[in-house]
């Protein structure tokens, strides 16, 4: 009897290590280099503070034992990895907080959160504080990469701060929803696929010292803010045509943002209210880069305006800075960074409205109106000079067609018919005789008067 009781001994302690041995795989919390610490009280909080000794962290789904964790914390980490559905199952979970993480990966739908109930997939859900839902929070770390579908369910706030984002693949924030907030603050952003955004609605929507190089066409691709869309600090190289398209936002402002190329309607926007552009550098822009804002179908007021104060412009042509028919363009302090001349400014820029608020640098680099630059240096014909030299070569090509003409008609024409052209059989000459051969000629003139003859018949 003893002997059978130490096999089942023997035997459940096979089991225990079997399981410890399989469940420690999976949980990466009993590994010591995570530094991984368990708080209870109101929140059960999971905290790991990896040490120098770490290895990669690899937080797949049923990797966190605890089903009833409502916080998760991880710092100082080299490298961490979310696998699919990681937290799908963390029905309890409110917050998902990442520092100073050397390499940080999520994969598609890793990121993707309900909690209790089950989504309509078909159905818009604005945020609301009796629903629970998660939060992300991202810092002070680089993001490898960010998958398609890593970001979707019920998550009312994302934010990355002080990063740098290698890639972000086609439809990596999607189907969101509760989201009030997605923030960028002091973000590099290397490179996005297009649609990335892809069709969710949120309350704010903030860029904040984002860097981008290039920003391809529909980024943002049919995502609804409801309050503020905002893009402060931020330097673009280049936005192409479509980079947001954005609807319905009470707030749409760009303020101290730098753009060296701003393609043709970059911005589609409906807005239900004001727009502010404000202090901004923008080095190149195409024709109708802002007639894609317009005014959404819910707004009524037809009073809105679109604000240009104080940006600053590389080059304008005629229909940079149209409008559309939905608001009234105000151009305030218009700095157009190109040398005052005479012909650009009376060609180009006299028959628009913003005329007046228009300034260009002069010899020492200073801003000045253009209206007294006009005044103290332009002369009445100074923006004629291209057509006054187009006259005058058309007058110098015309001169010397008739001079050829002539030339053609004198050396070449008038020799062939007259037989003076060279090589032609010399002319016949008339001897005359001195006065030796002849004494002297006389000419005999006889006079005879002639009448009309009479006959009688």
């Amino acid at each position: 009897m003893n002997r059978f009781n130490f096999q089942g001994i023997i035997a459940f302690l096979l089991l225990w290590l079997l399981k410890e041995a399989f469940c420690a795989s999976d949980d990466f919390t009993n590994i010591w280099y995570f530094g991984c610490r368990w708080y209870g009280g109101t929140t059960n909080k999971l905290v790991c503070d990896c040490t120098p000794e770490a290895e990669e962290l690899y937080i797949e789904k049923n990797s966190i034992p605890g089903l009833d964790t409502s916080i998760i914390e991880i710092n100082n980490c080299p490298i961490v990895k979310f696998g699919a559905n990681s937290l799908y199952d963390l029905r309890n979970l409110r917050m998902v907080s990442l520092n100073n993480i050397g390499s940080l990966t999520l994969e598609s739908n890793s990121v993707n959160w309900v909690g209790y109930r089950d989504p309509n997939v078909n159905q818009e859900e604005r945020f609301d504080l009796s629903t629970p839902s998660l939060k992300i929070s991202i810092k002070n770390s680089k993001i490898a990469n960010i998958g398609s579908h890593s970001f979707a369910g019920r998550i009312n706030h994302i934010s990355f701060e002080n990063l740098q984002i290698d890639n972000i693949e086609a439809f990596a924030f999607s189907n969101l929803l509760q989201m009030e907030t997605l923030l960028f603050s002091n973000v590099v952003l290397k490179e996005l696929k297009p649609q990335a955004f892809k069709k969710f609605g949120t309350e704010f929507l903030t860029f904040d010292r984002v860097t981008a190089d290039y920003l391809p066409s529909r980024t943002f691709s049919n995502v609804t803010v409801f309050r503020s869309f905002i893009i402060r600090n931020c330097k673009f190289h280049t936005l192409r045509p479509g980079t947001f398209i954005i609807n319905s936002p009470t707030t749409f402002n760009m303020v101290n943002t730098e753009v060296h190329q701003l393609e043709g309607e970059a911005f589609i926007v409906s807005t239900t209210g004001d727009v502010i552009f404000r202090n901004n550098t923008l080095r190149e822009v195409q024709d109708h880069a802002f007639t894609g804002i317009s005014l959404s179908n819910n707004e009524l007021s037809s009073t809105r305006s679109l604000n240009l104060d104080s940006n600053t412009f590389g080059s304008l042509s005629r229909h940079s800075l149209d409008v559309h028919p939905d608001f009234q363009a105000r151009i305030s302090r218009l700095n157009l960074n190109q040398t005052c001349d005479c012909e650009v400014i009376v060609n180009n820029l006299r028959e628009n409205e913003f005329y007046n608020e228009v300034h260009c640098l002069d010899e020492e680099g200073n801003y000045m109106v253009v209206r007294e630059f006009k005044s103290k240096n332009c002369s009445v014909l100074s923006g004629y000079y291209s057509l006054m030299i187009g006259i005058s070569v058309l007058i110098l090509v015309i001169s010397l067609v008739v001079i050829g003409f002539y030339t053609y008609y004198v050396m070449v024409y008038k020799r062939q018919k007259y037989g003076c052209e060279k090589g032609s059989k010399p002319p016949m000459s008339l001897i005359v005789p001195d006065g030796r051969t002849y004494r002297e000629t006389e000419l005999h003139v006889i006079v005879e008067k002639a009448d009309l003859l009479t006959t009688d018949l």
